[in-house]
């Protein structure tokens, strides 16, 4: 639809050509738009809404990263409550009260108390990135399936001009081209659609991976830093 936009300013002609095409269309022509407009209105919402979720989570998350590395271990809580949307700070809590549960003078060896800790930040890594996911496989399926929706109209469209040429007996450009603008009206609004789904989407999940890859190393960092590591 952001195409369809475009063309209606490139000048007077398209400004009257193509609100009309899209007024005098089929039912059925009028409906695969509609479906083709919601899906592209609420892509751009999630793309919009994910992004600033994702930057802030990643600029929280280098925050906390260089407070971690240069305070000591006891001021923890407080550099994890200055960096409230950092996915790091969330791990380092858990692992910290995991710790914490188990003093040092338990019986747990210092591998099995770096075990614990591990597998509780790890399950909290996968519940925080779950979340960062959410709707997000949205624009994955907007863009593999808005290109068939708008073909599905494009055929509609030539079918329609093919009936037309049976029922007027004529072949002319007049009797064919409402239906074949109708038919590449319907394609445009498709590909309108799946184009910023699918950049939106690769984006998104570039950002996703790196705050995976940064949570899996910080896991180690922090036990390694609290434990010194496993036994070997």
């Amino acid at each position: 639809m952001a195409f369809v936009a475009l063309l209606l300013q490139a000048g007077p002609s398209v400004r009257a050509s193509v609100p009309a095409l899209v007024l005098s269309s089929g039912l059925f022509a009028k409906i695969i738009l509609l479906i083709l407009l919601a899906i592209s209105v609420y892509s751009w919402a999630i793309i919009v809404e994910r992004l600033r979720l994702l930057v802030r989570v990643q600029r929280e998350d280098e925050g906390f990263l260089s407070a971690f590395h240069a305070a000591p271990p006891g001021e923890l809580r407080l550099g994890a409550q200055q960096h409230p949307a950092s996915v790091i700070a969330v791990l380092a809590q858990i692992g910290h009260r995991v710790l914490e549960q188990q003093p040092a003078g338990d019986a747990l060896m210092p591998a099995q108390r770096y075990e614990l800790a591990q597998r509780a930040m790890e399950r909290a890594a996968s519940h925080e990135l779950a979340r960062l996911e959410r709707h997000v496989g949205f624009l994955a399926t907007a863009g593999s399936v808005s290109p068939f929706i708008g073909l599905m109209g494009t055929v509609w469209g030539v079918m329609s001009a093919f009936l037309s040429i049976g029922a007027q007996g004529s072949a002319s450009l007049v009797v064919v081209a409402p239906g074949i603008a109708e038919a590449l009206i319907t394609t445009v609004a498709g590909l309108a659609a799946a184009i910023p789904a699918v950049v939106g989407y690769n984006h998104l999940l570039t950002r996703l991976r790196a705050i995976g890859n940064l949570s899996s190393a910080f896991v180690t960092e922090y036990l390694d830093r609290r434990l010194g590591g496993p036994a070997a």
